[in-house]
């Protein structure tokens, strides 16, 4: 980012306002942090192992995916944004759906005296039931927000053998929390560079398999903080070390080039690492000028070695929480007022979709002029459900909360409850034209249902919802409403028709998958001509018949 004034800083939208423990906590409270301690909460501990993932195949043949890019989303402010570690009686929280389309999913949080950050339990099983890593954040201020060299010195300090006890406890802290580990982002010019490289190196080697430690671009061996924009000879320390692994993966800072980022191609070869360990930053905050949300519509594709070649690196995509709280301004209105209006959840969901989907907001579709979406550029994940698979597409908040089709409750809020959700949102194929959307006010079990509408009369439409693999025959249920007649549900070869039926109703049938992906998706014939409404999925090991 430019100039001094704007703190040439990640963090570029308000600086997060500390919660206190044990989401944020001074390097003394981590230092001294024990299970059993003051800083220490039971209830954020996470139990939802990361789910197995793999590569969905494309929706479209021409489609020009680069299968190693890997995608880091760090919206900025985590500790406001998610940092409720309980239910909240309020439908318009912040929430994330598209975790087929991430990989890593940076808490971003932080503040001068607070730099130790750790997600909250609700989030981090909402990520793993998708299969997606989370990492907390240790952050230290430039100067002109609160930091110092003397704050760094503290977590830097060395025990008598000439250890890191900070190295040990963050790989405690993220162990008995069950996050997935660290983004350092270090931006205090004055600090110590040179035994910063040897506190990444023992973080690295001290962390179990498993756990992944992120650097970002700006702090220099020698003290200064200059962002380089790219993987240069002056960074490459705090990636790799001469023989010593100081990190997993580098974030870099947002004015690159390409050129910048070939030479940093070329130089991680030379290191011995992939080029995929850069994640080439994108700062989407519409007020600034690097890569605004939509305004830009070019970086992606600058990101490609040649139009439809492989990418100089991965992708962290920071600030995209836009849609929002971005207050909106003279370029760039508000794409959702959800933060302070409930009734504008099409809008909220809608901007996220955009992202990923482009401006087509169909990831089957062609991509054409404008914004063409990070799909068209990173590999889709499917996953390996552990069985019994369960999805209500509960997205983590709702305007009823609702059991069995019965409502039992008011607006709630709560990133625990959230499903693994469609691997594509949404993709339809075919000449019919049809919507789909949660829809918050028919929900079957918790805040929301999928609810599928033609457009048109006449005409045939395929809704590709998950990709899975499944390696045994399977029991898949469906409960579903309306639909008059025209509809079924394909599980890789086997479809079964779906009734029509005013109230929820169960469908149950037997599938033998093939080996490799096995695709879900709702066939939407000519015949159907009213909406219909999934409340649930389930897919059970073993057959009946």
């Amino acid at each position: 980012m430019r100039g001094v004034a704007a703190a040439v800083a990640l963090l570029a939208s308000a600086p997060a306002v500390a919660q206190g423990a044990p989401l944020s906590l001074t390097i003394d409270e981590m230092l001294r942090w024990t299970p059993e301690g003051p800083t220490a909460d039971p209830g954020n501990v996470a139990r939802v192992p990361v789910a197995r993932r793999f590569i969905a195949r494309p929706l479209r043949r021409d489609a020009a995916i680069d299968p190693q890019v890997r995608v880091l989303y760090a919206p900025d402010g985590m500790n406001d944004l998610g940092g409720a570690r309980t239910r909240q009686p309020r439908f318009n929280g912040y929430v994330f759906t598209h975790w087929a389309q991430i990989d890593v999913f940076a808490w971003f949080a932080g503040t001068a005296d607070r730099g130790i950050n750790l997600p909250s339990r609700g989030w981090v099983e909402a990520a793993h039931r998708n299969g997606v890593e989370v990492i907390g954040t240790v952050f230290f201020a430039p100067v002109a927000w609160g930091g110092s060299p003397k704050t760094v010195a503290s977590f830097l300090r060395r025990d008598a053998q000439g250890h890191f006890p900070a190295a040990r406890q963050l790989v405690r802290i993220a162990r008995h929390y069950g996050f997935d580990g660290w983004f350092v982002n270090a931006e205090t010019a004055g600090a110590d560079g040179a035994a910063m490289i040897d506190f990444m190196a023992e973080l690295r080697a001290v962390a179990p398999a498993g756990m992944t430690i992120h650097w970002y671009d700006a702090l220099l061996p020698d003290g200064r903080v200059r962002w380089q924009n790219a993987l240069t000879p002056a960074n490459a320390r705090f990636l790799q070390d001469g023989k010593r692994r100081t990190a997993d993966a580098m974030f870099l800072n947002y004015d690159w080039t390409r050129q910048g980022l070939a030479e940093g191609a070329a130089l991680a070869r030379r290191l011995g690492r992939s080029r995929y360990d850069v994640f080439v930053g994108a700062d989407l905050w519409p007020a600034r000028d690097a890569q605004p949300a939509f305004r830009n519509a070019g970086w992606l594709d600058a990101l490609r070695e040649r139009p439809g070649g492989k990418a100089f690196g991965s992708v962290a995509l920071f600030a995209p929480h836009f849609g929002y709280s971005w207050p909106g301004d003279t370029r760039t209105p508000r794409f959702s007022n959800f933060d302070r209006d409930a009734g504008d959840v099409t809008r909220f969901h809608d901007a996220e979709r955009r992202l990923f989907a482009g401006d087509g907001r169909n990831p089957a579709g062609a991509v054409g002029a404008g914004w063409p979406g990070v799909a068209s550029l990173a590999p889709t994940r499917g996953l390996v459900p552990a069985l019994p698979f369960t999805t209500s597409f509960n997205t983590g908040h709702g305007r009823v909360d609702a059991r069995e089709g019965a409502v039992v409750g008011g607006p709630w809020h709560d990133m625990a409850r959230q499903d693994a959700l469609p691997t594509w949102q949404f993709a339809v194929h075919g000449e019919r034209r049809v919507a789909v959307d949660y829809d918050f006010d028919a929900p079957f079990d918790g805040g929301s249902s999928l609810r599928i509408v033609p457009q048109a009369a006449g005409g045939r439409a395929d809704v590709s919802l998950y990709a899975l693999r499944l390696d045994r025959p399977v029991t898949v249920t469906a409960v579903t409403r309306g639909g008059a007649a025209g509809y079924a549900l394909r599980v890789g070869s086997t479809t079964r028709p779906l009734p029509a039926s005013v109230g929820w109703q169960r469908t149950s049938w037997c599938v033998r998958p093939r080996a490799g992906e096995t695709r879900l998706s709702i066939i939407v014939r000519p015949a159907a001509r009213t909406a219909l409404h999934i409340g649930r999925l389930s897919i059970e090991a073993g057959c009946r018949d």
